[in-house]
């Protein structure tokens, strides 16, 4: 038995090193969930007179009193044992909730000893930080072991938050669902737009009023643009020599030259590159279309129009250089947010950042427009599980679930009403100009007062334009931060008119562990490859006509045909293939 939970925690630090994929288990068995002991299952409770349980929806969720203890991030320097939520929680459920915290850093670490000793807490739940939130192979392997359960049964009976967050929200449940069929983890939601369209390029548009020019709908209509804004005095500071005509960063979110660029010649999604073309999935970078693009950006590159700095500069370096001087030096950047490139933090605020706009997705040779869309970013796996150890797993499940409901959501994100949040008065608007239902209230605010996004936090579009915004994002005393939530939303309906058919998507999959140790090795040097092509073929380094071929035979070489039979396996196996 001891050898056996030393090899099992040995497994759980090495999946825990792995990022970019999931593993699942082998099996293709569908399981219900295993009642914890001293309860019978939810289906057989539900009216019974001797089940400790009231009915789905009421509350409290016990009719005894009982205890739940969490494994969970530490909170800062707060007690999640004192805090406000947690004591209301308690009161309203008629749970003890006990929890049991790891300091930043090591909550991983002590999730997989907790696993490896076997002495488990009822949940754990993870929080959306990058460094804690259990991910899918981790998911998957501690499913495969009995160490989690399965929760679907819970999900499609005694379920309020949840079940109506799978209607409401396409593809949530295949998300969280492993190829053996089970669920084995509560996911939070964020439903903003503008996660889902991350590949956009901001234009200044005062410097298209200064020269007369017109938002560019083509990537030919783009080049001419860009080629004015080198060759005349576009910032109008009388010097037509400092211009910067298209720029961007070596990291960050919509900044690569081969996203918004490249989808007007083919799809080419952030950041695996690949999509779905009638079952099979397509690696863009080998693509004819992809070439073609190359070409492009090879002719905006060769008549100056392209930043140099662009492959090696990071964000701040990028803000510095355009905040540094009466008027802004940079004409486009490729980005997520109008933030890459403008200082939207200080105040009073320089307001160059008012000066930009997205350009709408761009038509290119088909005379089509298409935007790369991910609807999965909305979603986070692993966020909290239920152990085998859990003597009451549905009760569990519905403290958690109550939390996935607006009422819920709406407590834990923005606390207390009156302190925290308020109702909307009926003038006050949404981000979308329709009637709001609450505002948030920043001063004053008790501190310790909501579990924040540690678990269940179930933000559907509907809810996340719920909240009261200002309708002009430049007025008086509105922060850039808030006024470019506006600006952002905006920019992103325009992406979604043309955004990818739902169908072609590829999402994060579950892989197995023999797949996970293959694709480890080749993800890296394949996409190290093909970014490190990319700069190659931009800036001249390699012909894009005398050097395709010879690129095309290096990524085989490098197993580039492998990984995508290992994606298309993994894809065949999952909840999306139709």
């Amino acid at each position: 038995m001891k050898k056996t939970l030393i090899t099992l925690l040995a497994v759980f630090l090495i999946a825990a090193m792995v990022t970019g994929c999931g593993q699942t288990s082998g099996s293709s068995s569908k399981a219900t969930p295993t009642p914890g002991q001293g309860q019978s299952t939810t289906g057989s409770n539900e009216g019974k007179s001797d089940s400790i349980y009231n009915p789905p929806g009421t509350y409290p969720i016990v009719k005894e009193r009982i205890k739940l203890t969490i494994l969970a991030p530490a909170d800062g320097e707060f007690d999640r044992n004192e805090n406000l939520f947690t004591k209301e929680l308690e009161e309203k459920m008629n749970i003890d909730i006990e929890f049991e915290v790891a300091q930043p850093g090591a909550f991983k670490e002590k999730m997989n000893l907790m696993f490896a000793s076997g002495d488990l807490t009822d949940i754990v739940a993870t929080g959306v930080g990058g460094t804690d939130r259990m991910d899918k192979a981790t998911e998957a392997l501690l499913g495969s072991q009995g160490l989690i359960i399965p929760l679907n049964e819970y999900f499609d009976t005694v379920s309020i938050g949840y079940k109506e967050a799978f209607e409401k929200l396409p593809g949530l449940r295949e998300f969280i669902t492993t190829p053996d069929g089970n669920i084995y983890s509560l996911p939070n939601v964020d439903g903003s737009l503008h996660i889902q369209f991350n590949n956009k390029l901001w234009i200044n548009t005062v410097w298209l009023d200064n020269l007369g020019l017109s938002m560019p709908t083509t990537t030919e209509e783009l080049y001419n643009v860009l080629k004015a804004f080198k060759e005349k005095d576009a910032n109008g500071n009388g010097n037509p020599n400092d211009e910067i005509p298209l720029s961007s960063c070596k990291s960050g979110s919509g900044v690569q030259f081969d996203g918004f660029l490249m989808n007007p010649f083919i799809l080419t999604p952030q950041t695996e590159k690949m999509w779905v073309d009638n079952g099979k999935v397509v690696f863009s970078p080998m693509e004819e279309g992809y070439k073609e693009g190359l070409k492009y950006l090879r002719r905006l590159y060769a008549d100056g129009l392209i930043y140099p700095e662009s492959f090696t500069q990071d964000q701040k370096a990028q803000v510095n250089l355009n905040e540094n001087g009466p008027e802004p030096v940079i004409g486009a950047f490729l980005a997520q947010r109008p933030g890459y490139a403008n200082d939207l933090n200080t105040i009073p605020n320089s307001k160059k950042w008012e000066q930009y706009q997205s350009v709408a997705p761009l038509k290119g040779p088909s005379g089509k427009a298409i935007a790369a869309w991910n609807p999965y970013a909305q979603y986070q796996t692993g966020i909290a599980s239920i152990t085998k150890d859990c003597k009451y797993p549905e009760a569990a499940f519905r403290l958690i679930d109550y939390i996935a409901t607006p009422e819920g959501t709406l407590r834990t994100a923005e606390g207390v009403e009156g302190n925290g949040w308020r109702k909307a008065t009926p003038d006050e608007k949404g981000i979308d100009g329709r009637p709001a239902a609450f505002a948030q209230i920043t001063e004053g605010k008790t501190q310790n007062s909501g579990w924040g996004q540690l678990c269940g936090l179930v933000r559907t579009p509907d809810f996340v334009l719920s909240y009261a915004y200002p309708q002009d994002p430049y007025g008086e005393g509105v922060h850039p931060l808030v006024g470019r939530q506006i600006i952002l939303y905006k920019a992103s309906l325009e992406h979604q008119a043309v955004a990818q058919p739902f169908e072609s998507i590829l999402p994060e999959l579950y892989y197995s562990q023999a797949q996970i140790d293959e694709l480890t090795l080749l993800k890296t040097t394949i996409y190290d490859y093909v970014n490190t092509s990319l700069v190659r073929f931009i800036t001249g380094d390699l012909d894009v006509e005398k050097d395709w071929d010879s690129y095309i035979r290096q990524l085989k070489d490098l197993g580039v045909e492998r990984y995508l039979e290992i994606v298309q396996e993994a894809y065949d196996v999952s909840s999306f293939k139709k």
